[in-house]
């Protein structure tokens, strides 16, 4: 009789459930609401967090490709200051659950549709060597909590490169993906000139980099970052634009990229300048289309600069200025970073001192520096030498070459077709960064990854649909 009762009590309890999906999706819902209650009660953040995650979880169980644009977006949108947990340098702030959520929910998808998420990509193996090298380095590392906060990065950009590869796989789709970066630049974008006419404090954290005033930090970062964040797809907009059939959507495009580029330029940083020139550049160079455009984006630029210095926008005119009139690298703080990084270099007889060991080790080299807001290495090359020594240097060669490769490959495939254009952009916009990351960022920065991953989705696509090359 008892089983019998719970049998009906059961079955009535599913027939109750049935418009909301059953009883398993109901059980999930509350258990979301009294997650949500409780992350209230500690910081409603958190909540805020959690609705957003969850929502992206179940967009991704529909819509995969949908989820790998909302991915993309989350990680722009994470900005490492707006966060309320920190596990060492590792922050967690309103859109990393976010992500973790939605990167998931792929998982999940591919795993229940047999999607592969393992494929080969070009440049694997040197990336799978140095990220052992690293991992190993953990060893001999001084500080050993510091050294696992820099790892954790790298197992986020081997599970965004695989659900990346594993689910953009033709032309058309990765275009996708690009429009889907252009609108979460446009969304900071937005969200910043909002935060600066409304005066909404974001952040607590300030940078003395932007102390003076001037100098754009966006969503509360440094006014570098900031830029960085957005320089990655201010060329391919433009490229975009060109071979864009739909008029409103060109002129979309052109609006899009003419913000960005705008927004970025009033960070103040050079090197976004500097870096976004040299990749119009080295695409100009090789493309005739571009070439032919080159001079209208000139004076495009010419036309941001004038008014934004003329108009003051956003209290535009000291960081434009800043860009313009200063062009030697005058910060010492840099250089001698730099010097404490090959003078552990050679105390270690080019081994490196092991990943997360140069906060540690650098008041015995220079305690000045140590008690600065400089005490990081200030370029990727720098922070290489000093952690990873030889090998890791031997090991970031063999993966630069893997994509300098990849991106022969690709402009080789496509010439003469409009995925050139992009073919030229993308690749040149990674070696603008390449160049600027001399003098700033660390090895495992994002949003460089997730455009290297997209950039080789889009190669493994066109392989896909030509078959193998032919030898030239």
């Amino acid at each position: 009789m008892a089983t019998e009762q719970d049998t009906g009590i059961w079955a009535q309890f599913e027939r109750r459930t049935a418009s909301v999906g059953g009883p398993r999706l109901f059980a999930l819902v509350v258990l979301a609401q009294i997650l949500g209650m409780a992350f209230f009660v500690v910081d409603a953040r958190l909540c805020f967090a959690l609705v957003i995650g969850l929502a992206a979880v179940i967009v991704v169980i529909e819509r995969p490709l949908l989820g790998v644009g909302l991915l993309l977006g989350a990680r722009l949108l994470s900005t490492g200051a707006i966060v309320f947990l920190r596990v060492g340098k590792v922050g967690v702030g309103p859109f990393e659950p976010a992500l973790i959520l939605c990167l998931l929910g792929l998982v999940a998808h591919a795993l229940s549709r047999r999607v592969p998420l393992w494929r080969d990509w070009p440049w694997q193996l040197p990336w799978l060597a140095l990220a052992g090298w690293i991992t190993a380095s953990l060893y001999w590392s001084p500080d050993k909590g510091e050294g696992i906060s820099d790892i954790l990065p790298m197992a986020m950009v081997l599970a965004n490169t695989l659900v990346i590869l594993a689910f953009v796989k033709t032309v058309a789709q990765v275009r996708q993906m690009l429009w889907f970066w252009v609108g979460a630049a446009l969304l900071i974008c937005g969200l910043t000139l909002a935060v600066d006419l409304f005066g909404i404090q974001v952040t607590t954290v300030t940078f003395k980099a932007a102390s003076g005033g001037g100098r754009e930090t966006g969503l509360g970062q440094q006014p570098n970052w900031f830029a960085m964040n957005l320089l990655f797809i201010v060329p391919t907009a433009f490229g975009m634009a060109i071979t864009e059939g739909v008029r409103w959507r060109r002129y979309l495009l052109l609006f899009a990229g003419s913000l960005i580029f705008f927004m970025m330029l009033k960070s103040g940083s050079r090197g976004s300048a500097y870096a976004t020139v040299l990749a119009a550049g080295l695409a100009a160079m090789g493309n005739v289309t571009l070439r032919k455009w080159s001079l209208r984006f000139g004076l495009g630029t010419a036309v941001i600069f004038a008014l934004g210095i003329g108009l003051n926008i956003g209290d535009s005119a000291k960081a434009l200025l800043r860009i313009g009139s200063q062009v030697a690298l005058n910060e010492n703080y840099r250089q001698l970073n730099w010097l404490t990084c090959l003078q552990m270099f050679a105390d270690t007889w080019g081994r490196g001192i092991g990943v997360g060991g140069y906060e540690e080790l650098l008041p015995a080299y220079n305690n000045y520096l140590a008690q600065s807001l400089y005490d990081y290495p200030h370029g990727i090359f720098w922070e290489v030498i000093a952690h990873y020594g030889l090998p890791g240097l031997l090991l970031c060669a063999w993966l630069l070459y893997a994509v300098v490769a990849q991106s022969r490959e690709l402009i080789r495939r496509t010439r003469g077709t409009p995925v050139e254009i992009l073919a030229w952009t993308m690749p040149a916009t990674l070696f603008g960064y390449f160049a600027w990351s001399f003098v700033e960022f660390t090895l495992n920065e994002k949003p460089f990854w997730e455009w290297l991953a997209l950039h080789t989705a889009l190669l493994l696509a066109v392989r896909a649909e030509q078959g193998p090359e032919r030898a030239p």
